[in-house]
């Protein structure tokens, strides 16, 4: 993808982000991953300006800001491996966390980290998702 396509990408994402949102506060129903992406996006108040903003072509700068719509979409993916215990490390990880005392968003936060480690090591190295070693980082999440 040429980077115009990826930013073409991220509007099209914010935009889908912000018609959630219109949703949730319309009391739409939502379903599938919609609802998935509602229910985390309604878990974070610290990004509700960011839903609401219509700036879709807003550039965060990775060394001083947090992206709510990347943040967002990384712990749907999570949730999603809990829903569909797929891999099933991911839930019982999830578990284990939340039996130590994690609250559900810090464990998913926690299982997402793991994520992004695997996500940034396939690309640095131009290798293959091996779900093994996700599950062996999983693993290492709980005491």
């Amino acid at each position: 993808m040429e980077p115009n396509e990826l930013e073409q990408l991220s509007v099209v994402s914010r935009e889908h982000f912000h018609f959630i949102w219109n949703a949730i506060n319309s009391g739409d129903e939502l379903e599938g991953e919609d609802k998935v992406i509602g229910e985390l996006m309604q878990q974070h108040p610290e990004f509700y300006d960011d839903w609401n903003s219509t700036d879709f072509g807003y550039k965060y700068d990775p060394e001083s800001e947090v992206n709510p719509f990347l943040h967002i979409s990384l712990d749907a993916i999570v949730v999603n491996q809990l829903n569909n215990n797929d891999p099933k490390q991911t839930r019982i990880t999830y578990n284990k966390l939340r039996r130590e005392g994690d609250s559900h968003l810090d464990a998913v936060h926690k299982i997402a980290a793991v994520l992004v480690d695997e996500i940034w090591n396939i690309m640095r190295c131009g290798r293959e998702f091996d779900e093994r070693r996700y599950v062996r980082k999983l693993k290492r999440l709980t005491k």
